[in-house]
């Protein structure tokens, strides 16, 4: 009969492993922030000059009935 001794570590893998995708260095992720980022710039920068000229957007004159 054979008798193994199971207190001994072994090299067998007993989870979940995390494998990256793409560059370690995460420039492709530093670079779709930044295009984030400007993009955002961008809407406030309009919505800032909407805000200066004073609601000049089409259809503002309609009465209410």
């Amino acid at each position: 009969m054979t008798v193994y001794d199971l207190t001994k570590k072994t090299r067998a893998s007993t989870g979940q492993r995390i494998i990256q995708l793409g560059p370690v260095d995460n420039t492709m992720r530093v670079i779709k922030l930044e295009k984030r980022l400007n993009d955002q710039e961008q809407k406030l920068d309009k919505i800032l000059k909407l805000l200066e000229n004073g609601n000049n957007l089409p259809n503002t004159n309609k009465q209410s009935s």
